[in-house]
């Protein structure tokens, strides 16, 4: 089972510790089963509050937690692997 707003913030989380401009479509884009567009601006309004991201614009910029926990080369620890939040494991 996939709980869809799950899923938004996943993505939104993802691209912001990528270091990327996104916008919603580019939340949207990879979901199996997209929420509707007004969940998925909750959802980043509650990202935003919670300090990952923030609105620039029309689009979405990395926040203070997501710049400070984003990879650059100076923060891997060499094992090249990469951060992906898996929403079953979220939610039991």
């Amino acid at each position: 089972m996939s709980h869809r707003a799950t899923a938004a913030a996943g993505r939104a989380i993802e691209l912001a510790l990528r270091d990327e401009h996104f916008h919603l479509d580019d939340v949207r884009r990879d979901l199996d089963d997209a929420p509707a567009q007004s969940t998925i601006y909750r959802v980043l309004q509650q990202l935003e509050s919670d300090e990952w991201i923030e609105q620039r614009g029309n689009g979405w910029a990395p926040g203070m937690k997501a710049t400070m926990l984003g990879g650059g080369d100076d923060t891997t620890d060499g094992s090249g692997a990469s951060f992906e939040i898996d929403t079953d494991d979220l939610l039991g």
